[in-house]
């Protein structure tokens, strides 16, 4: 039988495991900088009265520019309480099928803090425990939080990866589309917006690459549980679980587009494209 003062010792030390919160790092304090750019037009906003609930943003650092942009944008036309964070889980890190974090997010001035009871809801759901540690190294979540506290500083988050390349695993997609949706209801949509980090076409030449964003293009045209096998990038199950939530009367806007031969001027070889997106609901 352990004695009385080594029960509290060890109900102390786990209560203080429990309690850590995991700290992260991003570009903006470690000292990066984004590299000077081509300019990007905008290709087509929202009308004037229209209420962004979902999009698509690049996670790659040489779209600064225009990460910014979509999310001053954004900015402009509403309030965002929490981000639910879409991402692939790139270099194979993560363990389990899916990867969420109660952590935090090291910004200039502070922290991006994750929306701790709801994340532990949302890890009910899944029946998964938190897998932290890869999100010390995962730029799909990493690279957004300086722009998020920059234009949404009361913001929290809610961050989750898996394993995004094709094939889908559809039933991973889904179980995780139902796990998400009641945050995207009606009042939902108010407080919540749904963030899918992803970038579109890897690894092509430039007549490879078109032809791959005409196709994306037909899903960002008519959005819908049909049309979501039309884009292609490296979060599939982000766009599955988008066109899930999205309904009849949700439309989609192309803020920009570009690809990395555009802005860089390098590597025409192995191009990476861009859509940066903004879904909402006619009225």
């Amino acid at each position: 039988m352990r004695p009385a003062w080594l029960v509290v010792l060890l109900v102390l030390l786990l209560g203080g495991c429990r309690a850590e919160v995991r700290r992260f790092s991003t570009w903006a304090t470690l000292g990066q900088k984004p590299g000077k750019v081509a300019p990007v037009e905008i290709e087509s906003p929202p009308p004037a009265h229209a209420f962004p609930w979902a999009g698509t943003v690049s996670h790659h650092l040489l779209a600064d520019n225009l990460i910014d942009r979509w999310f001053a944008e954004l900015a402009k036309r509403r309030a965002v309480h929490l981000f639910y964070i879409l991402s692939p889980s790139h270099w194979g890190l993560s363990t389990l099928r899916y990867s969420l974090t109660d952590g935090s997010w090291h910004v200039p001035g502070g922290y991006v803090e994750s929306d701790r009871p709801d994340v532990s809801a949302l890890a009910k759901a899944l029946g998964i425990p938190l897998e932290s540690a890869i999100f010390e190294g995962e730029h799909g979540v990493s690279t957004l939080m300086p722009y998020i506290a920059r234009y949404f500083p009361k913001a929290k988050v809610i961050a989750i990866a898996y394993r995004g390349e094709p094939p889908l695993d559809e039933p991973m997609a889904h179980k995780l589309a139902l796990a998400i949706a009641p945050a995207f209801d009606k009042e939902g949509k108010k407080t919540n917006f749904l963030l899918i980090s992803t970038d579109f076409a890897h690894h092509g030449n430039e007549k490879g690459t078109e032809l791959k964003d005409v196709r994306t293009r037909k899903f960002f045209a008519n959005p819908s549980s049909d049309t979501w096998i039309f884009a292609g990038c490296d979060n599939r199950p982000g766009i599955y679980v988008l066109a899930y939530v999205l309904g009849s009367a949700t439309r989609c806007s192309i803020l920009y587009h570009s690809n990395s031969l555009r802005l860089s001027g390098q590597g025409a070889t192995n191009i990476t494209s861009y859509f940066f997106t903004f879904f909402w609901d006619q009225s």
